[in-house]
């Protein structure tokens, strides 16, 4: 469970196993990057249900100090921890849960990932001082470009279906937009394991969706197989509601695919009219989405008729989205998990100094 690098300062991080989600991710990249810069010591929900029972009797016998690090981060996602330093918040709706505003309130430090997670958290109602931007990132050296091919021109969608995400809509654009024979195709990658019984192709019967001739449904896969889809993308498109960060659009960008995404929440971050396609808000609405206990706050309804108007664009103008590619990657570069590391381990000195 210790990570041993060189370095002086010992950070315990708390965070989700491995398990097919964002926040797995997450800790397990940011973790081995962190190891690079100091020793850590880093705890699943798992891990900590067994050190919860000798939590006690350790701490009478080797003390506090020996049994704790120097500064300790929760990643969101993690169910439970023991009081530690700073907590990694990421939510999507402009109002916190209970449950998030109590770990938030639990700690000396809040970090947001992006400018506009800063700005939620403040908005509501946290001291400005508390609360710290530490981008996540990306594997940049894994997800990386790959010679195209000439077939039909591939909008690529990867994300779990859900009410966030907004794949209804997708799917009803393409739709709309395309006829089955222009030699253009929607990889839908948007398995939900989270819920019981989950099918996409239950899903677009339900939507009445009638040409999917070119509507591809892509069923979980490993790491490697993920980027190979990634490289045979011409543009990744998610008309998200809202992001906490947006793994998938940077894992994308990465790999030299630019992306048409929601002009909203924290992707504005590190997706551009340079390196994207930035998709018009029509409105905010009320989030909701019952399946994963949301209902709280607001989000960004996209603008379905700009989103037609944007993949058309796209799929016309194969040298601009090639031109998009190439400064998509570079762009990606600057939120590697290095950096990442490297962010967060300044913001602790300057915290513990």
């Amino acid at each position: 469970m210790e990570k041993r690098r060189s370095g002086a300062l010992k950070i315990d991080v708390y965070g989700s196993g491995a398990d097919a989600t964002g926040f797995s991710t997450v800790f397990t990249s940011f973790t081995k990057a962190l190891g690079d810069l100091a020793y850590v010591n880093y705890w699943t929900d798992k891990h900590h249900k067994i050190r919860k029972l000798l939590y006690k009797p350790l701490l009478r016998l080797v003390g506090r100090k020996a049994f704790h690090g120097d500064f300790g981060i929760v990643i969101s996602g993690c169910r439970s921890y023991p009081n530690p330093t700073a907590c990694w918040n990421v939510w999507e709706t402009t109002q916190l849960p209970d449950s998030q505003k109590k770990n938030c309130e639990s700690v000396d430090y809040i970090w947001a990932p992006s400018s506009w997670g800063k700005q939620n958290l403040i908005h509501n109602g946290f001291n400005p001082q508390k609360v710290f931007i530490v981008p996540q990132g990306v594997d940049t050296a894994f997800f990386t470009p790959a010679p195209k091919y000439s077939r039909n021109f591939r909008f690529l969608m990867v994300g779990k279906w859900e009410e966030r995400k907004f794949q209804d809509g997708l799917v009803k654009a393409f739709a709309d937009e395309f006829h089955p024979r222009e030699g253009v195709e929607l990889i839908l990658h948007a398995h939900n394991p989270h819920i019981q019984g989950f099918s996409m192709k239950t899903k677009l019967e339900a939507l009445g969706i009638s040409n999917t001739n070119n509507i591809i449904l892509n069923e979980k896969c490993d790491q490697i197989a993920l980027r190979e889809l990634y490289r045979s993308a011409d543009c990744f498109v998610l008309p998200t509601r809202a992001e906490g960060w947006g793994l998938p659009i940077l894992e994308a960008m990465a790999c030299g695919v630019p992306a048409i995404v929601t002009r909203y929440s924290a992707p504005l971050d590190f997706v551009t009219d340079d390196n994207g396609y930035l998709l018009n808000v029509e409105r905010m609405v009320d989030a909701y989405d019952n399946d994963f206990n949301i209902h709280s706050g607001q989000w960004a309804e996209p603008d379905l008729r700009h989103l037609r108007f944007l993949m058309r664009r796209a799929f016309e103008n194969r040298g601009e989205v090639l031109d998009k590619g190439q400064v998509a990657c570079r762009d990606a570069k600057r939120f590697s998990w290095k950096n990442s590391a490297q962010t967060a381990y300044q913001t602790i000195l300057e915290h513990l100094g």
